[in-house]
């Protein structure tokens, strides 16, 4: 089914004389720039620095899915420490030149969990300056297009 959906898309693309994307490429690239969470074999881990003398990470799961590669989660640990530094913020402009690199979309569902300084509407505007926005084609799905 991949493969079909693969070739209908690389038709598409080529009558419309643009670049297709390339998801296989994004998700190596975005794997060589990380580590896999041991405890949760579907999360990754980017190392992004110190705060206080407390080391950083964010956390990112992300997959194939519906034409575009999905955020499933990005979330800033230890919270209490790290959050609020801009370490999401670098990791999310990593995603989204890497998206623009492999010429995918990207989607996600604006929900927080988990975050006490970040509310549904902080969110959406975080994810707003990230260039997502809702997509009526897929249900309300926020989507981010390549540049």
């Amino acid at each position: 089914m991949r493969l079909l959906r693969e070739y209908i898309r690389n038709l598409l693309t080529e009558a419309n004389g643009n670049v297709p994307p390339d998801f296989d490429g994004f998700m190596a690239e975005y794997e060589s720039m990380t580590q896999q969470n041991p405890l949760n074999p579907g999360q990754r881990y980017w190392n992004v620095g110190q705060k206080d003398g407390v080391d950083c990470m964010v956390i990112t799961q992300m997959n194939e899915f519906d034409d575009a590669i999905s955020v499933l989660s990005i979330q800033t640990v230890p919270p209490d420490v790290c959050q609020g530094q801009g370490f999401a913020s670098s990791v999310m402009n990593t995603l989204m030149n890497l998206a623009d690199k492999h010429q995918v979309p990207m989607s996600l569902d604006p929900e927080p969990f988990g975050q006490e300084k970040l509310g549904v509407k902080e969110l959406k505007a975080w994810y707003k300056r990230a260039g997502f926005k809702p997509d009526r084609a897929y249900g309300g799905e926020w989507r981010r297009y390549p540049k």
